[in-house]
């Protein structure tokens, strides 16, 4: 195959369908962590690049329909194939809004059933049979657009091959780009209407590949009609989503997305008022009005309506108010408010002031400006102070102590900064997290944490707290550790000097008079309780051994709070350990999904292969050559991931890190395949020896040098922790963009082939980023990121045996 000459309206071309497909992507994972579980936004990642690797795979088998002299029409066919397949996902939702019914049966199954402000849900571990049909249309559906990208970007790549170092970096650099364009798009008209301003970049690649000057014609008609369906859709709300992880939501009284979440406000039902959870039963004072708030599919919180400061008894009377009443006047922080609750019951306790530091904006504004009227601006009192940022990143850069430092039920089971490719990460909750409250607090402050007592977290809270203070060598850790409950919710306390017999006796007052009891106190130690047991035997390690569930501290290599499998279970195939709740079906989900897009990819990519292409599998250097592009896709997964998550605390909000680590590692990789272009033909294989060398030992700095340099540059400003985090990139991202050119050119100068190997890099680049969240659940970040220099260093076999005259 003659590679022809690279014109500049095809980089355009290949810059917009890279652009609009990874805006797709992360658009895609948004509204999969709103209508579906957070897991889900994994498979989004999944989906794309599966849908790439099929159009590969399907190029290598019928070369024949594809001939080199039709790409730029056969790429401007894709385009369309793109942005109707859009229109169509689109339609999906107004389908939805105008038959909730059938939204509901396709849904329900992703529903909590233990919490219904809305349609009741169904409580079935496995998933029903009659579904399995809906729900592959729907997956084929969204899969689409990514078959439609991957086709152009594979016509294109194999008609251009002596330049593909150039258009690889005009792939990259759309990419990155699109990393930062969805940020807008997502905040300007939500992750629905977002579906339609990323079909506009497919119509500005369909117009960089027509021909004759009325090539923008249709496009622009089409983007016209586009423009009419957005206006009408943001008049008029035809497409919204009004479902939320299979939960029919009427009478929304206000819904917005941002770039990380969709946070709506609903009325609140009689049955949720009595709730109340944490309130004591002998309260009998009035009790306020409520508005219920959702942020994506899990984060509840309440809006109450301001009660006036004799009706604070309401707040005064819950047992996440405990700590603050062992104050005289303190002056405390909440992290995660939500609505206020926290913040409510702090000032009904004699608070002097309250410090609420909110990571989602939508969440202030809802309390601040949008029901300003119903809460009394409850953020813009004067002894109340709003923050807005991610909780660790702000406390580390104060100067400043408080008595007490509080943390509700603050919900991190959502996919952070839309596609982060994480599971269920959570900063706040980690050995490392529980130093920087303990710097923060006065000598006698107190940690407080709510969370439900039936819930196995509770019981992995008191063991960070004893593993955090026998780190700081306390003699005696139980004497600093308090948890009591009422029914259902449950406030662990950690104080930073032991509790004195007088606040024991205080807080045993409290507790008798509010109905409340006791679960762990420093002096009384005896009990066959799990959480008496903890204490006796956490030290050996016995209790941990026994208990069928991993309670062990989490750490920030290894922060998945609410991840409780041991390695084990998880890798016990298709099955659900005996104690298993309802919503562990989403991790299990996530392994079995592992196991089954292996599956679809030996069965879409290597059986097709081996069935109508056996010859060319016996072809000398196959083998090899497969071989170095699947650890190029492995291992790029490998280092993304692992990298996003060294960078999430630096960066303070989630959201920065997607944008700026991504966007950096692609546009510098865009860079880097640029500079592969640069080098003479015949060179390469002088050249990826040393570079791929270079690549592992730069991935492992990052990997074990990172993290003290970061923490030393926490208090910076974050403007200049953006651009150093860019900077501290540049070298890595420029070495990992030159491998695949210079591998394609090394190991396919006569074309042939080329679409194999791509695909098979699509396709370990699908279980990449699936196994990346698998290795960082069960082994932690460190391991994944020596893991994707593991497989790095594996691509230097082909290389080397190539030089040594074996391919």
């Amino acid at each position: 195959m003659v590679s022809a000459s690279l014109d500049r309206r095809t980089c355009y071309g290949m810059f917009a369908i890279s652009l609009a497909g990874l805006m797709y992507e992360l658009i895609l994972t948004r509204i999969f962590s709103v209508l579906m579980w957070y897991h889900f936004a994994s498979m989004a990642i999944s989906l794309a690049l599966f849908g790439f690797a099929v159009a590969a795979m399907l190029v290598q088998l019928r070369p024949g329909r594809f001939p080199a002299e039709r790409t730029g029409d056969i790429c401007r066919r894709c385009c369309w194939g793109f942005v109707l397949s859009l229109v169509l996902f689109f339609g999906v939702f107004v389908l939805f809004r105008y038959w909730p019914q059938f939204g509901f049966r396709v849904l329900s199954f992703f529903h909590q059933p233990f919490y219904q402000p809305f349609q009741q849900g169904f409580y079935n571990k496995g998933v029903p049979l009659s579904l399995l049909p809906v729900l592959a249309g729907l997956y084929l559906v969204t899969a689409l657009p990514f078959f439609f990208a991957g086709l152009a970007v594979t016509l294109l790549l194999r008609r251009h091959l002596r330049q593909i170092g150039r258009l690889y970096s005009w792939d990259l650099l759309g990419a990155g780009l699109g990393c930062l364009a969805v940020i807008g798009v997502l905040e300007l008209v939500g992750g629905v209407g977002g579906l339609l301003l990323v079909a506009q970049a497919g119509l500005a690649a369909a117009a960089c590949f027509g021909d004759g000057r009325r090539r923008w014609l249709r496009p622009l008609l089409a983007a016209l009609l586009l423009v009419a369906l957005l206006a009408g859709n943001l008049a008029f709300d035809f497409a919204g989503i009004r479902f939320v992880r299979g939960r029919y939501e009427p009478g929304l009284l206000w819904s917005a997305w941002n770039s990380f979440s969709r946070v709506a406000v609903y009325p609140s039902r009689g049955e949720e008022l009595r709730q109340a959870w944490g309130l004591s039963r002998t309260y009998r004072g009035p009790i306020p009005q409520q508005l219920g708030m959702v942020v994506d599919d899990t984060g509840y919180t309440t809006l109450y309506r301001w009660p006036g400061e004799e009706g604070l008894g309401y707040f005064r009377d819950n047992v996440i108010a405990l700590a603050w009443r062992l104050k005289e006047a303190p002056v405390g922080l909440v992290i995660g408010p939500g609505g206020g609750k926290d913040v409510l019951a702090a000032l009904a306790s004699g608070a002097q002031r309250v410090t609420a530091l909110e990571i989602n904006p939508l969440v202030a504004e809802a309390v601040n400006e949008r029901f300003a009227a119903f809460t009394g601006a409850l953020y813009r009192r004067p002894d109340v102070e709003l923050a807005v940022d991610e909780g660790r990143s702000w406390i580390r850069r104060q100067n400043r102590r408080w008595d007490v430092i509080q943390a509700s039920a603050v919900f991190g089971r959502m996919a952070p900064s839309a596609g982060a490719f994480t599971l269920s990460e959570n900063n706040l909750y980690t050995l490392e997290a529980f130093r920087d409250y303990w710097e923060h607090l006065r000598p006698n402050g107190i940690l407080s944490i709510s969370r439900f007592i039936f819930e196995r977290e509770t019981l992995r809270l008191v063991s960070l707290g004893l593993a955090f203070l026998e780190r700081q060598g306390v003699a005696d850790p139980a004497s600093h550790i308090v948890v009591i409950k009422e029914r259902g919710l449950a406030n662990f306390m950690l104080k930073k000097s032991p509790f004195t017999p007088d606040e024991l006796a205080r807080l045993r007052t409290m507790t008798a008079r509010l109905a409340f009891q006791e679960v762990l106190m420093p002096d009384r130690r005896q009990g066959s309780d799990p959480f008496h047991r903890l204490v006796a035997g956490y030290a050996s390690g016995t209790f941990y051994d026994e208990f069928p569930f991993d309670v062990t501290p989490t750490t920030d290599d290894r922060p998945f709070f609410y991840y409780m499998y041991k390695p084990a279970d998880f890798l016990t195939l298709f099955t659900f350990p005996a104690q298993s709740r309802f919503e562990d079906r989403a991790v299990l989900i996530l392994r079995n999904l592992l196991l089954v897009v292996g599956a679809l990819t030996f069965v879409c990519l290597i059986l097709p292969l081996l069935l109508f292409r056996r010859c060319e599998l016996g072809r000398a250097g196959s083998g090899w050559r497969l071989l170095y592009f699947a650890c190029l896709g492995l291992g790029f997964m490998l280092l993304e991931i692992g990298l996003l998550r060294r960078f999430i605390l630096f960066l303070g909000q989630p959201i920065y890190a997607l944008a700026v680590i991504l966007f950096s590692l692609l546009v510098f990789s865009g860079l880097g395949s640029l500079l592969a272009g640069k080098i003479a033909a015949g060179r390469e294989g002088r050249w990826l020896p040393p570079l791929l060398l270079v690549l592992v030992l730069l991935s492992q700095f990052c990997n074990y040098g990172l993290p003290p340099l970061l923490d030393a540059l926490l208090d910076q400003p974050l403007a200049l922790r953006c651009l150093l985090a860019a900077g501290l990139l540049a070298p890595l991202g420029l070495l990992l963009g030159m491998p695949l050119p210079l591998g394609m050119r090394l190991l396919h100068p006569d074309g042939r082939d080329l679409a194999w190997s791509w695909g098979v890099n699509g396709a370990t680049g699908v279980l990449g980023s699936l196994l990346a969240v698998v290795v960082a659940m069960n082994w932690g970040y460190t391991l994944t990121l020596l893991a994707g220099g593991l497989v790095y260093l594996l691509a230097l076999s082909p290389v080397l045996r190539l030089r040594s005259g074996g391919l």
